[in-house]
């Protein structure tokens, strides 16, 4: 069993957000911690993701619908559909990836 304190994770800057990663075989939770403005630019990737909100407030896109969502709320995105998130609110919240984001582990291990 692994078991790791997120907020000690060895993390990597995606612009002004700090991800951290955390991989299983298949699965991988990223902790994400964003300030107020920030913006995941509009993008798809092959993986199925989920995004928990676990504090703050964040608006998404996902396909042609946009939706604001807020703490302990989940967004799933399907692989391969473009999505892009505006931080609304300083935020903290977990994308959640199957398969794991090996492109992740690179930037972590160059970090």
């Amino acid at each position: 069993m692994r078991v790791a304190k997120t907020e000690e994770l060895k993390g990597f800057a995606m612009g002004p957000m700090t991800l951290r990663p955390f991989a299983g075989e298949g699965l991988m939770a990223v902790r994400v911690e964003a300030p107020k403005g920030a913006h995941a630019p509009a993008h798809s990737h092959p993986h199925e993701q989920m995004t928990l909100v676990v504090s703050g407030r964040l608006r998404f896109r996902v396909g042609a619908e946009w939706r604001e969502v807020g703490p302990m709320e989940v967004v799933h995105i399907p692989g391969g559909v473009e999505h892009e998130a505006e931080v609304l609110e300083d935020s903290l919240f977990f994308d959640l990836f199957h398969p794991v984001r090996e492109d992740f582990l690179k930037k972590v291990e160059g970090a």
